[in-house]
């Protein structure tokens, strides 16, 4: 008897085997939820960088900016619909910021240097404050908190910075000048809902650390509709192509796509009529733990064109996006 052979054959059937079960376990049907329990803690941080162009009257202006937000995500109540209450918590900002005559190179955990700036007085206020967001099991953000209680926090600490840099006649002229301190306070909120906390922004924001997971059972090659926000275009609503790419070790890889050319109709920004957008390029990648459905990985790159018309005048606008979201510890149990 021919042992060696025998014993070849063998080992070749059991490898067989076991790419046929990996197979069959690659193209299993799953049903995705977003699952997590209360008392998780999830801390996660967004990487985003953009090149930002505009041509006015023949005059190209460029701005660059990297922005990293760490944000805590704590898991307060899930109800019998699979419904999660968590609270939002702010924990770090760092931003390097280039424009025409301005630069800003801000970290939240470093001591402010240099003189004051609004822009990052409001980053360096918002560190500690928290709102909390309702999320459906499919991952949809179904509801915020209002958002007012805080702004005005932000607002007062963002004033209170900029009175430690004056004195008391100082702070009196500032008052005036804004028309009382009531009125600098709103003034205040203003921009800050402006430059962050309007809900075109914080929405699709918040939505971008949390998957949008599909209604029905997918398997392997599988594609599903979804429509999205974006942070950069305010106002426009993308329905993304999204594709179950494959399943490994316990995680899903999930490719999402949309394009808009030239050829296409133009899109009006319903936050802003004077703007068309008339070429949009996303196209991302997310790892999922499929245990969960909370997100691994995610890398998403973002192109558009856009025009914006005001009063007779045509502005020529683009830019390029790159963001990157992770988790920055394990989930965690308090």
């Amino acid at each position: 008897m021919n042992y060696k052979n025998n014993f070849r054959i063998a080992v070749l059937f059991v490898l067989m085997i076991g790419m046929n079960v990996q197979n069959i376990q690659a193209d299993e049907e799953v049903n995705l939820k977003l699952l997590l329990k209360p008392d998780q803690k999830y801390v996660m941080r967004m990487t985003r960088k953009m090149n930002f162009s505009q041509t006015d009257d023949g005059q190209v202006s460029k701005e660059t900016e990297e922005k990293i937000v760490e944000v805590v995500f704590d898991v307060q109540e899930v109800d019998s619909q699979g419904n999660i209450l968590m609270k939002v918590t702010f924990e770090k900002f760092k931003i390097k910021k280039k424009s025409s005559g301005q630069t800003i190179d801000f970290d939240s955990s470093k001591q402010a240097a240099g003189p004051y700036n609004i822009y990052v007085g409001m980053h360096r206020a918002l560190i500690g404050e928290s709102f909390k967001v309702k999320v459906a099991s499919n991952g949809k953000i179904v509801k915020f908190d209002p958002f007012d209680d805080i702004i005005g926090k932000t607002a007062e600490k963002v004033i209170a910075a900029e009175n430690e840099k004056l004195d008391k006649s100082a702070i009196r002229k500032k008052d005036k000048q804004s028309g009382g301190r009531a009125k600098r306070i709103e003034k205040t909120k203003s921009f800050i809902e402006m430059f962050f906390f309007r809900k075109d922004n914080i929405r699709p924001m918040m939505q971008s650390f949390i998957q949008i997971l599909p209604s029905v059972g997918v398997k392997a090659g599988d594609s599903w509709k979804s429509g999205i926000d974006i942070e950069a275009l305010q106002g426009v609503r993308l329905k993304l192509k999204n594709t179950l790419k494959k399943q490994e070790k316990g995680k899903l890889i999930i490719d999402s796509f949309y394009k808009r050319t030239l050829d296409n109709r133009p899109i009006r920004d319903k936050s802003y009529p004077g703007m068309i957008f008339t070429i949009i390029d996303y196209r991302g990648t997310v790892q999922i733990d499929k245990s969960s459905g909370w997100i691994i990985h995610k890398e998403v790159k973002t192109s558009f064109s856009a025009e914006l018309k005001n009063q007779g005048k045509t502005t020529p606008m683009s830019a390029k996006i790159v963001k990157i979201i992770e988790p920055v510890e394990s989930t965690t149990s308090r």
